[in-house]
């Protein structure tokens, strides 16, 4: 869903790739340890491919409320990644574009992890959420 203000320049509209771009260049700060998926687990762009911001734009959650945004997207870990140290990154990056982009409310980001790859991908449900105050 796009996000839509009406200024005294008219209407602008943030469009979901330009969360998608946001998302990828939070998650391109782990290394590979964390891999954009699908809300079914699915990696996206296939293993070892470069994620379209298309495709990722289409698996991602944009809402907004009178007080807050929310963001929610999926991903998978390599195994043996560190969860707290890789998504405290992402969530880190992304905190700090979210609030650079969107400054007039607090927000949300919801990063739900579906799997863990190693040979296969094993199904996880861990959902992580971060909140932040507005600027």
């Amino acid at each position: 869903m796009s996000l839509e203000r009406t200024t005294q320049y008219g209407k602008i509209r943030l469009n979901d790739t330009i969360f998608a771009k946001a998302v990828l260049s939070a998650v391109a700060r782990t290394g590979g340890k964390v891999l954009c998926a699908s809300e079914k687990g699915k990696i996206l762009g296939g293993i070892d491919q470069k994620v379209s911001t298309g495709e990722l734009a289409s698996n991602i959650f944009m809402s907004e409320t009178e007080e807050n945004y929310c963001l929610k997207f999926f991903v998978i870990m390599t195994f043996g990644a560190s969860i707290k140290d890789n998504c405290t990154a992402v969530l880190d990056s992304l905190e700090k574009q979210m609030k650079t982009m969107l400054p007039d409310k607090s927000g949300q980001i919801v990063l739900k992890i579906v799997g863990v790859k190693s040979k296969k991908i094993a199904r996880r449900d861990i959902e992580i959420v971060r909140e932040y105050e507005r600027r």
